[in-house]
């Protein structure tokens, strides 16, 4: 298969339909480049996660002896006086705050003291690297599926076709976007909504590798390194994905589609960028600061607070200036509202906020067909935090699974006392950091979507899990073969009820790019299976209908009821 310059071998006897090759025995042979012993824990942690899976084994460390200083994949060596107050920020930066653990040396010596080595030596030309012909060979000979670049350089030359399925390697920007680097500092500092990473199997081309795997993460505005700290450490994840995809896929049907992902034209209109010189770093550092400042003194004044909007017709509601308001005390917020109907009244749960603890719990509002409202009820509280109700019926008895992030488990309740008494009915998972489940009984299978933060400490905005399971109760979730199913902060974090109407799906997700609770989307479920799963969009709500409106990101509709949220910032402490 011929893809972007690069010969992509195909295992001879498989076919499009047939089943993959590969098993628990014969697994992904791989080998991994780098610089010194020492890499940065993200890389620790993707060889930890290929060393101890079935699907790949690490078979060969090629280990670059060429002398000089080696470069982070943060850093592009800007040593120029031009880039003086640049480099000088970036240290400072990287003193006042040393707790991303991405970028932590570590000694993988023991790790891979079981895996051969190879050391080799390379020639530098224009920014990349060309390893010697006798080094290739050597490579050859190890018989490689995979060889993944973890060194400094950028590889050219006939190591890229050196394993059967070439060379992989990170890139920590979205290429669309923003070319050249230094990564994040652009990303940070002109406080774009979202950065990107990808995984590619590299070419002579450097700007046209065949991406194999993309994430469109959030970004965060106040530090480079924090922002580069989730980025690294999200795409510790992304070869072994790759790899156990590849793997249960086999060669041919995995091909066969990232060559369809890859035939979409992505032009590039802008700059290539590298690290600001130093009048133009200065006048972006004194915009970064008062904004930084800015973001400091503001919550010392004003507060965000969520409030409920709603709008009752014969079909669910689409002009949002027509929805009412149903707004809090100060000392709280509501939020996250999920609908119940049931003898003419609408069971509105919410997460209810307060100021002062900083904790919520559920509430219950009671609505009747005339639009007239209860206030809220306290209907179930933990020690920890809890939000997203999200409720559902199933032969007669009435379920919720709120968020319980902090429990670290998807938690399912069930009514014993209608509408007010719930007791623990189940943990669903454990040891996981879940936000915003979402659950669907269809086609006789219970289908479950929720946000993780994986690895620890990353964001929960951008990528979906989807499980599935026989059984509601039971602890037998299956996890889909596509997981993450999605990654992208724009619209992956569930946002409320899937919606079924005139036989079609449509989830409700949020839209977190500029900024958390910025906007919602509805996504078309397009397939869902035991082993596929698409969709598309086809809306965008923004909070453009009203000037106070800073952002939504709950939608539900039942019988009449069309329920949204929203914030403003109001004044108070």
């Amino acid at each position: 298969m011929w893809m972007n310059g690069l010969v992509i071998s195909m295992d001879n006897n498989q076919n499009s339909h047939s089943q993959p090759v590969f098993n628990n025995i014969n697994k992904l042979h791989t080998g991994i480049v780098l610089d010194d012993w020492f890499p940065e824990a993200w890389i620790s942690a993707m060889l930890e996660a290929i060393i101890g899976s079935d699907y790949a084994s690490l078979d060969l460390v090629i280990l670059n002896d060429t002398p000089g200083e080696k470069k982070s994949f943060r850093d592009n060596n800007f040593s120029d006086r031009n880039t003086l107050l640049y480099r000088a920020y970036s240290k400072l930066e990287s003193q006042i705050d040393r707790s991303y653990p991405a970028f932590t040396p570590t000694d993988v010596r023991d790790l891979l003291k079981n895996v051969p080595v190879l050391r080799i030596r390379s020639t530098t030309e224009k920014n990349s690297d060309s390893i010697q012909e006798q080094d290739v060979e050597r490579i050859r000979g190890s018989d490689l599926d995979v060889i993944i670049q973890c060194g400094s350089g950028i590889l050219r030359g006939d190591i890229l076709k050196a394993a059967k399925y070439g060379v992989w390697s990170n890139t920590f920007s979205d290429t669309t976007v923003i070319r050249g680097g230094p990564p994040g500092f652009w990303e940070t500092f002109e406080r774009l909504g979202e950065r990107g990473a990808t995984l590619r199997i590299l070419t002579e081309d450097e700007d046209y590798g065949i991406v194999l795997y993309r994430s469109l993460l959030p970004c965060n505005f106040s530090s480079v390194n924090k922002n580069n700290n989730d980025c690294f450490l999200r795409s510790s994840l992304f070869v072994p994905r790759t790899l156990k995809r590849l793997r249960d896929e086999g060669g041919n049907i995995f091909f066969d589609r990232i060559t369809r992902e890859n035939e979409k034209l992505q032009f590039y209109n802008n700059v290539l960028f590298s690290a600001p010189a130093n009048f133009p770093f200065f006048k972006m550092f004194v915009k970064h600061a008062y904004r930084m400042g800015t973001n400091m003194i503001y919550p010392k004044f004003f507060r965000q607070q969520w409030f409920l909007l709603y709008d009752l017709q014969d079909q669910i509601s689409t002009s949002f200036w027509r929805f009412k308001k149903m707004i809090p005390p100060k000392d709280r917020f509501w939020a996250d509202p999920h609908v119940f109907f049931r003898d003419d009244i609408y069971y509105i749960f919410i997460e209810e906020y307060l100021y002062k603890t900083k904790k919520a719990h559920i509430s219950l509002i009671e609505m009747q067909q005339s639009g007239n409202y209860s206030d809220p009820v306290k209907v179930l509280e933990e020690p920890y935090h809890l939000s997203y109700p999200h409720v559902f019926e199933h032969e007669g008895i009435l379920y919720m699974i709120p968020e319980t992030r902090r429990a670290k488990s998807i938690n399912l309740y069930r009514c014993t006392d209608f509408p007010a008494g719930w007791k623990h009915e189940a943990s669903l998972m454990d040891s996981v950091q879940a936000v915003d489940s979402t659950i669907l009984f269809h086609k006789n299978k219970w289908w479950l979507f929720t946000n993780i933060a994986e690895p620890e400490g990353t964001s929960p905005h951008n990528e979906l899990y989807l499980f599935f399971s026989d059984n509601l109760l039971g602890q037998n979730w299956k996890s889909h073969p596509m997981n993450p199913v999605l990654s992208d902060v724009k619209r992956a974090r569930p946002a409320g009820k899937i919606i079924e109407r005139r036989g079609k799906l449509y989830r409700p997700s949020q839209c977190c790019n500029p900024r958390y609770g910025y906007g919602m989307k509805l996504n078309e479920i397009v397939t869902l299976t035991e082993h596929d799963y698409a969709e598309r969009e086809i809306a965008f709500i923004e909070p453009k209908w009203d000037k106070r409106l800073k952002g939504v990101h709950t939608l539900c509709h039942e019988n009449r009821l069309t329920m949204i949220d929203g914030y403003w910032n109001i004044f108070g402490v």
